[in-house]
This record gives C-alpha cells, structure tokens and sequence, in this order.
C-alpha cells in the first residue's frame, strides 16, 4: 500500500471520527435539552411525585397550612398548602413563590402520619383561581377585596385570578378561607364557574419516570 493510499485511509478514518464525535454530541445536547423541557413542565418540586408515588404523607416540608376533616363513615382528609417550585425568567430573575394546595385522603382506620398509606391524592395550585365568564362579561369585573383581579389567560378561553395580594394580606395569607373564597367566586353575576387549578401529578410523574435514566 502506497503513501497516498494511507493517506486517504487515515483521512477517511478522521473524517469517520470527527462525524461520530458531532452525533455523540449532538445527541448529548439533545438529551439535556429534553431533560431541561421536562423539569421546566413540572408544576411541583420533585420531592412531591415521590412521596405520591409512595404513598406517603406531606409532613415538615414546608407546610404553611394544615386542616383534617373526617367524612362519613371514618374517612379522613388532609388538606394543607405547601411551598411551590422555584421559578425564574429568561434573565435569570426569581419570579413570585408558588403555593400548592394538597389534599390527602386516608382511609378510614389509617392513621395520619408521613408513612401513610395515603389513598388518593389531589393537587391544585393556591395561588391562582380559573374563572369561566358569562356570557357578555369581562374578566376586569371580578375583582377580590384584596384588589386581585381577572385577567386573560395565555392558552386558555377561562380567565385567571392570581391572588398576589390576597397572600399578602396583613397577618399573611388566610390558607383556611381559600376555598370559601371560590365559593364566593362562584356566586359572582359575572362568573359562570370557578375553581382551583388541578395539577395532573400521575402524568406528570409519567412524563419524569419516561425520562429518568434506564
């Protein structure tokens, strides 16, 4: 074999190189990219869908609020707000805390403690409240004492309440008249239907289980 024939051997081999290097690459960025897309679509820290998965109970992390209600029959639900994940802008700017409101259903005999087992989980955000108008009404009418109101909603025909005054009222945030306070929306002239913003915790713990390494 000649001088130029190893020549052009060695170069394809380079060139051969140099291509699976860019894919490899290619591909790494690819994934993290990916990665990136689903952390940035949770609604909640990660530590939630674990301790959903498992059955387990919100205790010490970080609860602001908490209420237990028996139901007929022995049931027992747990309702309690809890901190959300940390959120930033495109510059890098924190953006205003989050609430998440959970409610944890036990089974009648269960005893309420971190262990659990919790039977039903349901998740929704506590800082912001969907509004459907009626027909002929503007978002700007429904107006919070707290001097929260109505706006558009990105994406959506509903309306949406963000209650960033409401959180900050004087003594803090009144976590126990929450859902009266949807109650009372409801019984708004300019309010077809409103209600609390679920969080769809099993498909989004899909989606983290679909992407976590093999």
């Amino acid at each position: 074999m000649g001088q130029r024939e190893r020549f052009v051997i060695f170069l394809v081999g380079a060139l051969l190189g140099v291509v699976l290097l860019l894919g490899g690459k290619s591909c790494g960025s690819e994934k993290k990219n990916q990665l990136r897309a689903v952390r940035s679509s949770l609604s909640m820290a990660p530590m939630m869908y674990d301790f959903a998965v498992m059955q387990k109970g919100f205790y010490g992390k970080y609860v602001l609020f908490e209420q237990v209600a028996e139901k007929q029959g022995g049931a027992k639900v747990r309702t309690l707000v809890t901190g959300g994940t940390r959120r930033y802008s495109p510059e890098g700017k924190e953006l205003p805390e989050e609430h998440i409101l959970i409610k944890e259903s036990y089974a009648p005999g269960v005893a309420l403690a971190e262990a659990g087992p919790v039977s039903s989980y349901e998740f929704t955000y506590a800082d912001r409240i969907a509004i459907k108008l009626q027909p002929g009404h503007q978002a700007s009418e429904v107006t919070l004492q707290s001097g929260d109101v109505a706006a558009a909603w990105a994406g959506h025909e509903e309306s949406l309440v963000r209650l960033d005054a409401w959180r900050k009222l004087p003594g803090g945030a009144p976590w126990g008249k929450l859902e009266a306070l949807v109650r009372e929306l409801n019984g708004h002239p300019a309010v077809a239907e409103a209600r609390l913003v679920r969080i769809d915790w099993q498909a989004e713990a899909e989606l983290i289980r679909a992407n976590s390494p093999k």
